[in-house]
């Protein structure tokens, strides 16, 4: 991390952006010692001949009074000294009060308060396991369904300085509108922008799939554009060199997952279970797999069901050892 944006950060100069860069490089190993070293230079550098005692003295006060803590303040170096010893549980507070005296620099206000940083935003990360779904309402009044083996990530800032999303697996969003702040979801190299709709995300291993059910989106990758109409769908797949393709598609069976139905369309055996997996989390044990294809609409039943109905039409055996299933044809 560059000395400049950190000075940046500092004196409250950076963007929402460089304020995430910076929080997201404080978390690596060995940048709290970089970032340490730094403030220590420049509070032996400039701190003693800039700032009296008792105007250090107010700047203290202040931040005791931000944090709400009541530890003691020595004078000079024995500041920086009594912080860097509480290490990680007290980088936040040792942050604030160097971001408070590089920003004294500014001035104080006309009541004579310094001008605290504003904080920058931490990252929020929501995440289901296999067989789990969630649903969340968002800052913004937004609602998101999010699917199986999915992350969402945002920042607290969200809904305030911005609205955009990180998805990784699949989520359904039904966006309330803001002509202000563009919904953005990011799907690996392709982002998705609506400023009120809804539509299907769906990122994995074999590729995205930006479904549109309501309203209008535009989906980009690099510098090509898609302008996507209700029922119609965007596609990337990393071996296609030509970018995003777009295509018709069915709402209803699109959106099926989000209400807990399952329905296989002409779908090969072994591709369902590997869909019952991620469905219920478990696992399947089988030797020899009769790769039939299947056509079945299963509305919120029990894994022992459907594996019951499947049973009479492909002949096969099945147990289910709590999160383990063998199968034999």
């Amino acid at each position: 991390m560059k000395k400049e944006k950190l000075i940046k950060f500092l004196n409250n100069l950076t963007t929402a952006k460089e304020n995430r860069e910076v929080m997201d490089w404080l978390k690596k190993t060995g940048s709290e010692d970089h970032f340490l070293n730094l403030l220590e230079k420049d509070w032996n550098f400039g701190r003693p001949a800039k700032v009296s005692h008792s105007k250090q003295q107010q700047i203290l006060d202040h931040i005791h009074k931000s944090t709400s803590k009541n530890q003691k303040v020595h004078k000079g170096k024995a500041i920086f000294h009594q912080f860097l010893k509480l290490g990680k549980v007290a980088a936040t507070f040792l942050l604030l009060l160097f971001s408070v005296y590089f920003l004294y620099e500014l001035g104080f206000s006309k009541k004579g308060e310094p001008i605290l940083a504003e904080v920058a935003p931490m990252k929020i990360q929501k995440s289901t396991a296999a067989g789990e779904k969630l649903r969340l309402l968002l800052p913004d009044k937004s609602e998101v369904v999010v699917n199986s083996l999915s992350t969402l990530t945002f920042y607290s800032d969200f809904g305030i300085n911005n609205r955009e999303i990180i998805l990784e697996g699949e989520a359904f969003f039904s966006v309330a509108p803001d002509k202000e702040k563009p919904f953005i979801v990011t799907t690996g190299a392709v982002a998705t922008t609506a400023l009120g709709t809804a539509f299907n995300a769906y990122s994995r291993a074999e590729g995205v799939t930006i479904s549109l059910t309501e309203g209008r989106v535009n989906v980009t990758k690099n510098a090509q554009v898609i302008s996507l109409l209700p029922g119609e769908m965007a596609l990337e797949q990393p071996n296609m060199a030509s970018g995003l393709t777009k295509e018709k598609f069915d709402p209803v069976q699109m959106t099926l997952w989000k209400e807990g139905k399952i329905r296989f369309q002409s779908k090969p055996f072994r591709e369902i279970l590997q869909t019952l997996e991620d469905w219920y989390g478990v696992r399947f044990e089988t030797k020899a797999v009769d790769n039939r294809k299947v056509t079945g609409l299963f509305n919120n039943e029990s894994l022992e069901d459907i594996l019951t109905g499947l049973s009479f039409s492909l002949g096969f055996e099945y147990q289910i050892n709590e999160k383990n299933v063998v199968i034999k044809f």
